[in-house]
């Protein structure tokens, strides 16, 4: 009988944690298979490996046979209504993996999600997956979230895959991003945080052009908000210029009065009160946003206090001590004490 080879059963690497995190996911059989099937994937090639899951507060007692079922899976419960960009930050925060994944169940099921780890870690990047092949008419719908992207300094596109794979360097790094709640979502263009992409031909049958509505209408929002410097300093601009004019104007009316013998009746005042007018306007709108910029620069670094419970606690590090400690026992006897 032929013994295998030491290739055939390939160990499982011990040198990296993994995380994967999700949350956004329905109470039903086909998410708990997915799960299972996730973590046997990941077991079969990493040693250590946590799942982290994000879920309302109304789920709670759904997903808690999974959790007993499944090891190093950990459960954290928001408020139902809590936004989904919220739950990544959350999901993300938790996580102590070495790797991690962050993104749509249904997604990493599609894809060879060890392949996306592997080259997520040989490239050190921020790696998301992408599809080529799009419909045009998703293309035209996503483009007015293409162009505020742009602006705020995101790659923003609603039609790609939501799921990404980081290592965990760069993760810190999108943490600390003044808006992380976009960053962990559409990475941001900075040098420090390069970007990769997973090709694949998968396809997700639950991503259409109309699904979550509501979600793209939340992040319409939250670029107009993140834009809310760059708008405050074009107002500022525009109402720095406002006022030149209206001084302006004030001098040519001045010097109207000085110079023309007659004026038409009605005509000062009217112009007088123009030009006070926007005067008046360019100064309060200039230091609105002047004092509002300031306020935004005050506030920059402050984020919301947003607190899950978490359901089950495990503590993988002392998982990870306990496995990976030697102890070595002599058979020598221990020499007495002296004295």
């Amino acid at each position: 009988m032929r013994e295998p080879g030491a290739g055939e059963f390939p160990k499982a690497r011990e040198d990296v944690v993994v995380s994967g995190c999700f949350s956004e996911l329905a109470a039903t059989p086909a998410t708990f298979a997915q799960l299972r099937d996730l973590a046997a994937t990941l077991d079969g090639a990493y040693r250590f490996r946590e799942i982290i899951l994000v879920v309302d507060d109304t789920s709670r007692e759904a997903f808690l046979d999974i959790v007993r079922e499944v090891p190093n899976i950990r459960l954290f419960v928001v408020r139902r209504g809590t936004e989904y960009y919220d739950r990544r930050v959350i999901a993300a925060e938790e996580a102590i993996g070495d790797l991690v994944i962050l993104g749509n169940l249904d997604e990493i099921a599609a894809l060879d999600v060890l392949a996306f780890l592997n080259f997520a870690e040989s490239r050190n990047a921020v790696t998301m997956a992408f599809r080529p092949a799009r419909r045009p008419f998703k293309r035209a719908l996503a483009w007015p979230f293409i162009a505020l992207g742009k602006l705020a300094g995101f790659n923003v596109d609603p039609a790609e895959f939501q799921s990404i794979a980081v290592p965990r360097t760069l993760l810190n790094l999108l943490l600390a991003h003044d808006e992380p709640r976009l960053a962990l979502r559409f990475p941001p263009r900075d040098p420090r945080l390069p970007r990769e992409w997973f090709r694949t031909a998968a396809n997700v049958e639950s991503r259409t052009a109309f699904t979550g509505i509501a979600r793209r209408l939340a992040l319409l929002q939250t670029l107009l908000v993140y834009l809310t410097p760059t708008i405050l300093t074009v107002v500022a601009i525009s109402s720095t210029i406002l006022t030149l004019v209206g001084l302006a104007y004030a001098a040519w009316i001045i010097g109207a009065l000085l110079l023309v013998e007659r004026l038409a009746e009605g005509w000062l005042t009217t112009n007088a009160m123009l030009a006070v007018s926007a005067v008046f306007m360019g100064f309060s709108t200039l230091g609105l946003s002047l004092g509002l910029q300031h306020l935004l620069k005050q506030q920059r670094r402050l984020k919301a206090g947003l607190v899950p419970e978490e359901v089950n606690r495990i503590d993988l590090f002392q998982q990870v001590a306990f496995d990976l400690n030697v102890v070595l026992e002599s058979d020598t006897p221990a020499p007495p004490p002296e004295g």
